[in-house]
C-alpha cells in the first residue's frame, strides 16, 4: 500500500506562489499551506481546525446536485426538448387544446370512415390501416341483406372484420362450454345392452317397454287370414 505525500520542506525554501489547490507543508514550522494561482500569495493554515473547515468548503470526488443547484439546467432541458419536438424517434408537440396534432399520429391510428354502403366505401382515399363502417353492406355476398359491416384496408382490398347482426366465428368441439356428450356409437347411450354375442338380432323396445333389449328375428309363415 502507498502513502500520498504532500508537497514539503523547510520553510526557508517555501515558494511564494502555487498552482490553485496545491497542498504545501514545511517540517519545520509544522504549517499547511494552499496554493492560490500564479502571481498570488499562499494562504497559510494555522492549524488543523482551519484546515478541516477549509476541506469542507471542497465537494467530495463523487457526489451529487440537485437540478435546482445546475447552472441554466432549466434552459439546457428546454432546448433539448425544442431540438426533439415533432422529430423521428423524438418526442410529439401537443397543440393549443392539449392534444398531439393530426400530423403526427400514424393512419392507422387516426382516421375512420363511415359510409352508407360499399360504392361509398370503394370510392374512398383508402390508404393502409383505414378503417370504415359501412351502414348498408348487403352488397357484400358474406353480410346478411341489409346488414352493416366493417371493414379495414390492407393496402390492396379491403377486409371484413366484423358485421352488425352477424357475428363469423369458428370454434372447436372441445372449446364449447355445457355442450352434450356426443355419441359417436350406440353403446354410448345409458341403458344400451352389451352387442356382444348378439349378432342378427333386432334391438328394440321391450314388450313390456321397460327398456331397449335384443330380440331374435321373426321366423315363420305369414298368414294372410280367412273370409
Amino acid at each position: 500500500m502507498g502513502y500520498l505525500q504532500i508537497k514539503r520542506g523547510l520553510s526557508e525554501n517555501l515558494p511564494v506562489e502555487a498552482k490553485p489547490g496545491e497542498l504545501l507543508f514545511t517540517t519545520d514550522t509544522k504549517k499547511f499551506y494552499i496554493g492560490n494561482g500564479e502571481g498570488n500569495a499562499l494562504t497559510e493554515f494555522a492549524n488543523a481546525a482551519q484546515l478541516a473547515n477549509f476541506l469542507l468548503q471542497k465537494a467530495e470526488k463523487v457526489h451529487t446536485h440537485p437540478s435546482s443547484e445546475v447552472t441554466d439546467f432549466a434552459s439546457a432541458v428546454d432546448n433539448r426538448i425544442a431540438l426533439q419536438k415533432g422529430q423521428a424517434n423524438g418526442i410529439a408537440t401537443l397543440d393549443s387544446s392539449g392534444r398531439i396534432p393530426n400530423a403526427q399520429i400514424p393512419n392507422v391510428f387516426k382516421e375512420a370512415a363511415v359510409v352508407n354502403n360499399i360504392t361509398e366505401r370503394d370510392a374512398l382515399n383508402a390508404f393502409s390501416g383505414l378503417h370504415a363502417l359501412v351502414v348498408d353492406a348487403s352488397a357484400d355476398s358474406t353480410v346478411g341483406a341489409g346488414g352493416g359491416a366493417e371493414y379495414v384496408y390492407n393496402g390492396s382490398k379491403w377486409v371484413k372484420i366484423s358485421e352488425f347482426n352477424n357475428l363469423d366465428t369458428l370454434v372447436d368441439w372441445s372449446g364449447i362450454q355445457n355442450k352434450p356428450e356426443f355419441v359417436s356409437a350406440i353403446t354410448d347411450l345409458e341403458d344400451v345392452p352389451s352387442l356382444e354375442g348378439e349378432g342378427g338380432m333386432l334391438l328394440c323396445v321391450l314388450p313390456d317397454e321397460s327398456g331397449i333389449g335384443f330380440m331374435a328375428p321373426f321366423d315363420g309363415n305369414f298368414d294372410g287370414g280367412l273370409f
